[in-house]
């Protein structure tokens, strides 16, 4: 009895290690055809392939504006201010212009080139500066001068300017003499020069007078005198300070008078000019819709005035 007892042991671990091959070998996961035994080396990753980067698209062409005005400091890294023609204008500057800052101070003039863009939902355009640097300030000797004056007769024959009251628009000035004095005239005026006359070519009813002051003039007798002329066309009349002109070309102005009637609105001016200069502008603005646009155009066109 003994013996069959071993033979079935010895059939019952055959069958056991037999049994472990198999479910070894069922959980193998079954090669895929084709397969061979040893060990796959994963596919190679295929080589890149060189793209081509879109071309940027081209700015369409961008006229370059060449300006002189003053420097009023800088608001950010990008942006500067510059009081161009009275009026105080901010600039973005280009990649590489703010390292041309350096050396300058609030006040000083500046010549620049810059480019005017149109911004998609605002009527205010984006003004770049693309390049500045500082004007030299020449005597009449035509050397550099260091009181700070400039000869009238060294400026360009023309100059650009943006003007606009909500709307900004760029307007052509030519340089034309008066008695002892030179301007740009804006496109649309005409200066009698015998008389100092400003005149709206398309309603001379819109004029400013230009009149030349004595050095140590007196600004109390002017208001005095100012005032009364004022009255004496009706009306109220107040007087303004920079803090009330902030978005117009006489900001700086050392006098602003104003007298307002139901039919014309008049000023009386007194300006200093970048060279020491002084004068008085008288202007006179009928009550329309014109008033505001030759308010803004005159008054950036008496702002340039310089002694001759």
């Amino acid at each position: 009895m003994n013996r069959p007892i071993k033979m079935m042991s010895l059939a019952s671990a055959l069958l056991l290690t037999i049994a472990l091959t198999a479910c070894g070998q069922a959980n193998a996961p079954a090669p895929e055809p084709g397969e061979t035994a040893t060990t796959q080396e994963p596919p190679e990753e295929p080589a890149p392939s060189e793209t081509t980067e879109p071309a940027e698209p081209d700015m369409p062409d961008e006229e370059v504006v060449s300006a002189t005005g003053e420097y009023n400091g800088q608001g950010d890294p990008h942006t500067i201010e510059v009081n161009l023609d009275g009026t105080p204008t901010s600039f973005q500057l280009a990649e590489g212009v703010s390292s041309e800052l350096e050396g300058l101070n609030e006040g000083d003039t500046i010549s620049f080139e810059y480019v005017e863009r149109a911004i998609e939902g605002s009527d205010v355009p984006q003004l770049e500066i693309r390049s500045l640097e500082k004007a030299a300030a020449s005597g009449a000797d035509g050397g550099t001068s260091g009181d700070g004056d400039t000869a009238s007769s060294d400026r360009p024959a023309t100059e650009t300017f943006v003007v606009g009251d909500g709307v900004s628009q760029t307007l052509t000035g030519e340089l034309q003499t008066g008695d002892g004095y030179s301007l740009y005239v804006l496109d649309g005026y005409a200066l009698d020069a015998a008389t100092g006359r400003l005149t709206l070519t398309e309603n001379p009813d819109y004029y400013a007078e230009i009149e030349k002051l004595p050095a140590g003039f007196n600004l109390d007798e002017l208001r005095t005198e100012g005032t009364a002329k004022l009255e004496q066309a009706g009306g109220t009349v107040e007087e303004y300070g920079s803090d009330t002109l902030v978005e117009s070309p006489m900001m700086n102005a050392s006098l602003f008078l104003q007298g307002s009637s139901a039919e014309e609105v008049r000023d009386y001016i007194v300006w200093e000019a970048q060279d020491g200069s002084a004068y008085t502008f008288h202007l006179v603005i009928p009550e329309n819709e014109e008033g505001s646009s030759f308010y803004m155009e005159a008054t950036s066109s008496l702002a340039t005035i310089l002694s001759e």
